[in-house]
């Protein structure tokens, strides 16, 4: 249940107010963590060629970097439940921060796998989870917007880190670059700071102006009917005579009806009343049962009982032969009410130890068939998506174009990738199309650009299509997790995440190496390319046939339903 004020009000997301200035505390966390990623080759390109290690140290340095951001899942939702969001993602600020710095000496593979992919990954990892549970907790109607804006950190620090990298390696070389960039990196402390507690600002649920109208209506209709009882809180006694029950006039169906109608619609009243009175009605028959039928208005905490209609057996004196067959004729779920509280009542010592480790991680989410779906679908997009990244400055060095042209390559993209994250967001909330569809059709259209630009070697046409590429890539990113908390509770979203990371992590860790074997030995970037966009294709081609096969099972259900 929601939290509620003390006025008995549901709580909700606040839609604004500090949510905003969140969503800039997470601007700055991923400017400073995650936006150097895409000038990996640019500040370890010359490193990794004195190494010997060329295209492929690249793609595994990459790939164990990713690996950990989303292995770290499996900690996240767990630690965010026992902790909070604010609390992991500083962690994840500083250890991201100490990933960099701790690098700046390294002369092997080793190095810079134990300290920017294992110790970085961790902080970022750690840190991004956070902040997107964040965000999901300050928002609910204006979440694609907050997520949206919160991205567009990443995309301006896409947009300036090649630049910077590229006039930092020229002034401090290598070494110097990197520790500067790491200083860059603890400027998400004060990002993550930002990210206060959503009970400080939650506010109450402001009803809807339907419901008010039929609040009133309903009491008017109340008004008309019953205008001899109290509209505030009503209870109704009912006591048989401790002779032979059949002797006592039964009510009928019909005024019974009509007396728990009226009865009911007091309720409705009396949210706005709090006086109380209690009527006494001797001509009821419950069928020898003593009961009492309560009306009121309160909290949620008085009586143990929510506002409304509530009955409860005091006792019985007897009990007639239609109880029984009422007793009979109890739907299932009524009749196994007193076995689900002994099974709630159980004591934990009996629950074993997997059990608890699958409550405690939410496990039971890979059960849903869709869920999983959704977990291979983004997944094998992410390694398209993480080799892609990686891959652009060889591609755009092996056709001959310098530094500072990829940098501004690099920085083009950037700008489109910002002006799809600020314009779409608040087009695809108003819209009727669930977020998963969004994200395919702009996948779709993400593919074919990246194969368009494999096939480019002049500078306009490379402009061009990097352009549009960037546009595509900002239009599917922006709906990326929200079609994970789009299929899950706020309750279940830590852990959803969480699960979701480690499947992209274990899909990096599988495919990611493999793209970069498919460059070294067929020696082509196009062929490289083109492969990335099988994996988007793969990505829409599962959730299509998902589609298909929900959409005719729910048809021969109809079916079925129909005819019966």
């Amino acid at each position: 249940m929601g939290a509620v004020d003390k006025e008995g009000r549901k709580l909700v997301a606040p839609d604004g107010g500090w949510g905003w200035i969140a969503v800039i505390g997470v601007m700055m966390v991923n400017l400073s963590t995650r936006s150097i990623e895409p000038s990996f080759g640019l500040l370890f390109g010359d490193k990794l060629r004195d190494m010997g290690v060329a295209t492929t140290g690249a793609s595994v340095i990459m790939s164990a970097l990713d690996a950990t951001i989303n292995f770290s899942g499996l900690f996240v939702g767990p630690l965010i439940r026992k902790y909070s969001y604010r609390k992991v993602a500083l962690v994840g600020a500083v250890l991201s921060a100490l990933g960099l710095i701790t690098t700046f000496p390294a002369e092997s593979m080793a190095h810079i796998l134990s300290t920017y992919s294992i110790m970085g990954g961790l902080g970022v990892g750690f840190a991004w989870s956070s902040t997107f549970v964040a965000l999901n907790h300050y928002f609910s109607k204006k979440r694609g917007q907050a997520i949206g804006l919160s991205m567009v950190g990443t995309a301006l620090g896409m947009m300036a880190m090649p630049q910077a990298v590229q006039l930092l390696l020229e002034e401090y070389n290598f070494r110097g670059s990197v520790l500067i960039l790491g200083g860059v990196a603890l400027h998400a402390l004060v990002g993550s700071m930002l990210l206060q507690p959503i009970k400080w600002h939650l506010r109450p649920e402001e009803p809807k102006e339907e419901e008010n109208q039929q609040l009133e209506n309903k009491e008017l209709e109340y008004e008309a009917q019953s205008p001899l009882l109290d509209k505030s809180k009503i209870v109704v006694t009912v006591i048989p005579a401790s002779g032979d029950i059949d002797k006592q006039e039964p009510i009928s169906r019909k005024r019974s009806q009509q007396l728990l109608r009226i009865v009911s619609t007091g309720s409705m009243s009396a949210r706005k009343r709090k006086e109380s009175v209690i009527s006494n009605i001797s001509s009821m028959d419950f069928t020898g049962s003593t009961c009492q039928i309560h009306t009121h208005m309160g909290s949620d905490e008085e009586d143990g009982q929510p506002g409304g209609l509530v009955m409860k057996n005091l006792g019985r004196k007897s009990r007639s032969p239609v109880n029984n067959d009422i007793n009979k004729n109890l739907p299932t779920s009524e009749k196994g009410d007193d076995k689900i509280e002994s099974e709630m009542s159980t004591s934990p010592r009996h629950i074993s130890y997997w059990k608890r480790v699958v409550h405690f991680m939410d496990l039971d989410l890979l059960k849903d068939l869709i869920y999983l779906n959704i977990l291979f679908g983004l997944s094998i997009f992410y390694v398209a998506e993480l080799n892609f990244k990686m891959i652009v400055p060889f591609f755009l060095n092996d056709l001959g174009y310098t530094k500072q042209d990829t940098a501004f390559f690099l920085s083009m993209t950037a700008v489109s990738d910002i002006l799809a994250r600020a314009v779409l967001p608040p087009i695809c909330d108003r819209v009727k199309i669930r977020r998963r569809t969004l994200f395919a059709i702009a996948s779709i259209f993400l593919g074919l650009s990246r194969s368009a630009l494999a096939e480019q070697t002049e500078y306009t046409a490379l402009m061009v299509t990097l352009v549009i590429n960037g546009f595509f890539r900002g239009a599917t990113l922006i709906n990326f997790t929200l079609t994970i908390s789009e299929h899950c509770s706020l309750e279940k979203l830590p852990a959803a995440f969480g699960l979701h990371m480690v499947a992209k992590g274990l899909f990096i860790a599988a495919l990611g190496p493999l793209i970069g074997v498919i460059r070294d030995v067929s020696g082509s970037f196009p062929l490289c390319i083109h492969s990335q966009t099988l994996l988007i294709f793969t990505c829409v081609v599962a959730w299509g046939i998902e589609y298909l096969v929900t959409r005719t099972s729910s048809s021969s259900k109809q079916d079925n339903t129909d005819n019966t």
